[in-house]
């Protein structure tokens, strides 16, 4: 395994959860350990609950879509914060921080949202305005904040630039300046007209860890100790960045635990709001609400079903009900579910980073496990 080769399909079992051996980064630990979950009166039974498999329509064990659809190595399932499913593929450490790559993304649009709602930045100005760095862009100067935070840009990137974006993230070899470098050296940022383009994982990214540094006047490890402090979390974590020391829209690396300590920090944060709680109210609510299922999103969130919203790059799989999922990459996801109290984090290294297939099998698996009666004994 090579620093070219480390994320190939063939060894992103591997390499999701051994970033810092490829990149260079920062590891947090966390200041204090809080105790373990308790488990849940009811567990999953990986074999007795049914799911169906959706390459063909019949009933599997969960054990089944996990091993065979998803190919997950790590899946924690909460029941109104108790424990009710801890999946674990031979040889994963639930400990370890694995990249989230572009699931790092929301994380990043709650701190600032979270920023938005405490005065320290205006959703609805320029860019340009939030980075003045980069003043000189045409296009951002007519491009808001709120629409960053909404993966809506419209910008338009070539395969060429897609590339070179890759290089001076560091994720494949050959930077010459580093990411933001590079951000500040284009003269031009082309767009799209209207509201296509919407972004998932792309060089825009980048933008949403400079605002949130901005915004707070903290270094992402800064913000990554904050979020750590909110979530309660238990293990270490780690943020990549480029050669030059930048964090990277992609870069951060959360333990199994934590990932579920997160979608926990969610529904705490609608149950009970507060100053110290992961995003406040009125962006909780946005994101698990219903949205317009017909609007522009992400190719990849299309394969959850045609009844699937999304807003402030977070899915809202359904026409009704009070949920939300972020999407990552190859598998990993965490699924909110605030009616029922649920959270499902998954870690997995699927083959294709967004099949449609893979996509499908998220979609029942979160279906399943939130139905009344879904964490029993699995008889339905």
């Amino acid at each position: 395994m090579r620093a070219d080769n480390w994320l190939s399909p063939g060894n992103l079992r591997f390499g999701l959860g051994q970033a810092s051996r490829f990149m260079p980064g920062v590891s947090i630990a966390p200041t204090s350990t809080p105790p373990a979950r308790p488990a849940a009166a009811q567990r999953l039974d990986l074999e007795r609950l049914l799911v169906t498999d959706p390459a063909d329509g019949v009933r599997r064990s969960l054990r089944f879509l996990l091993e065979n659809r998803i190919d997950a190595d790590g899946v924690l399932i909460l029941r109104r914060g108790k424990l009710a499913l801890d999946y674990r593929r031979s040889g994963f450490d639930p400990a370890q921080p694995r990249l989230l790559l572009e699931a790092t993304r929301p994380i990043l649009v709650t701190q600032l949202a979270r920023a938005a709602a405490e005065g320290r930045v205006a959703r609805e100005k320029a860019i340009t305005r939030v980075l003045p760095e980069l003043s000189g862009v045409r296009e951002l100067g007519k491009l808001s904040l709120q629409r960053l935070l909404a993966g809506r840009t419209g910008l338009q990137w070539s395969e060429t630039e897609i590339a070179r974006w890759q290089q001076e993230a560091g994720w494949v070899p050959g930077s010459r300046t580093g990411v933001r470098a590079w951000l500040d050296a284009r003269t031009s940022w082309p767009r799209a007209s209207g509201d296509t383009g919407v972004d998932l994982a792309g060089p825009e990214g980048e933008l949403l860890v400079w605002a949130a540094e901005k915004a707070w006047k903290k270094s992402a490890p800064e913000l990554l100790c904050d979020l750590q402090g909110i979530i309660r979390a238990r293990n270490p974590a780690f943020w990549a960045t480029d050669t030059t020391g930048t964090p990277l829209a992609d870069g951060l690396a959360l333990s199994l635990g934590d990932f579920a300590s997160l979608g926990q920090a969610f529904l705490d944060a609608r149950n009970r709001p507060g100053r110290r709680t992961l995003a406040p109210a009125w962006f909780v609510d946005t994101v698990a609400n219903p949205s317009d299922a017909s609007s522009a999103k992400p190719a990849s969130v299309l394969g959850l079903g045609p009844d699937t919203g999304w807003q402030y790059r977070f899915a809202h799989p359904g026409h009704r009900g009070h949920r939300t999922a972020i999407i990552g990459a190859y598998g990993t996801s965490l699924y909110v579910d605030f009616d029922y109290g649920m959270v499902v984090a998954v870690f997995a290294s699927h083959a294709e980073r967004h099949s449609p297939l893979l996509m499908a099998s998220l979609r029942n698996l979160w279906d399943e496990v939130a139905r009344p009666g879904g964490t029993d004994s699995g008889q339905r």
